[in-house]
């Protein structure tokens, strides 16, 4: 079965071949990308044909192209330096210039980072991206390091949404925390992968789904995680693999081999030797629930694990850990099942 999306390019995950050109050694672009590979803080994020740059689980830097990716709009969110707030940022001597046209206006951006990342540190203190942060924690120890090599996930992309026209007939809005591969590591033989659909929890107040009091929408917990997860691995009406399920997958893909072709030091070691990875839809994706700062004495997790609703089209799983940190290893996942066994 053939697995590449029907979706039209525009509406996909993906930068052009003359924005990636830019990325290289001898593009405009090149100081930020080698600053990124040196600084294991920061993530580069690939979207619609622009790309963020995330610490702390905030955007650093956003690079939007223009003039057929010649140059590049930039973004970054003024209110980070907190100029209302009692203790501000100090911002750059010289802020760095909106668009950048040349080489040296993208270094003058990553002279520029060690003020930016100071402002969002000291707005994070008092408005906590704490959630997004652990995420950026879980990309970390899973695609860079030793621990990265080690494991047996990676994370292609985290905040993944698909665009609001891809579906215009489907009114779900599909968000997951992070999106990647599991490919253990006695299986890295071979470049076929299982997609795997990973939340973040932090806390025992993020666990439990009830109706938001402004919107009346419910709050993304576990029970609407896995609501929304079904519906978008639901078969389309001839029985055919869902099409948003397709789409990620075809993203998934483009995503990794241009993170590859950039060299953008993203990519544990064992799979570096891979510049493609194979998919196969008909077998059944992972979802893992990574959650953080569960209080054991609490019940919530236990409640919300009992009340999830029916789990038909992915394999579920909690993560857990023998020793401290967020290398995801199979031996180290647990159903759900075992997990509510677990908390008794």
């Amino acid at each position: 079965m053939p697995d590449e999306s029907m979706v039209a390019e525009g509406l996909q995950r993906g930068i052009t071949a003359e924005f990636e050109a830019q990325l290289m050694e001898s593009g405009i672009l090149y100081p930020i990308l080698n600053r990124v590979k040196h600084d294991h803080t920061l993530s580069l994020e690939i979207r619609n044909n622009y790309i963020d740059i995330y610490y702390r689980g905030g955007r650093l830097l956003g690079l939007h192209p223009r003039a057929k990716a010649t140059k590049f709009l930039t973004q970054f969110d003024d209110e980070y330096f907190g100029d209302k707030e009692e203790y501000p940022s100090k911002r750059p001597a010289t802020a760095p210039n909106d668009t950048i046209e040349c080489t040296a206006d993208a270094e003058a951006w990553v002279d520029a980072f060690a003020h930016h990342k100071q402002a969002m540190d000291i707005r994070f203190s008092k408005h906590t991206k704490i959630e997004r942060e652990y995420q950026q924690a879980v990309v970390r120890d899973n695609n860079r390091h030793v621990s990265g090599d080690q494991s047996d996930y990676m994370v292609v992309d985290i905040e993944y949404a698909q665009s609001p026209h891809a579906f215009p007939d489907q009114t779900a809005d599909y968000r997951f925390d992070m999106v990647g591969f599991r490919w253990p590591v006695k299986g890295r033989g071979s470049n076929l992968v299982t997609p795997v659909i990973m939340e973040m929890k932090a806390g025992d107040g993020a666990l439990a789904s009830h109706p938001d009091s402004k919107t009346g929408k419910q709050t993304p917990g576990l029970s609407k995680h896995v609501l929304d997860i079904e519906r978008f691995l639901a078969p389309e009406p001839d029985g055919r693999v869902s099409e948003r399920y397709r789409l990620m997958c075809t993203e998934l893909k483009r995503i990794y081999h241009t993170k590859h072709r950039i060299d953008l030091g993203a990519i544990p070691r064992r799979m570096e030797r891979w510049d493609t990875v194979a998919i196969d839809l008909t077998a059944r994706p992972e979802v893992l629930f990574v959650i953080a700062n569960h209080q054991p004495s609490s019940t919530v997790l236990r409640r919300q694990l009992e009340t999830l609703p029916p789990r038909e089209r992915a394999d579920y799983y909690v993560a857990s850990v023998k020793y401290a940190g967020y290398a995801l290893f199979r031996d180290n996942l647990k159903t759900v099942e075992e997990t509510l066994a677990d908390l008794g």
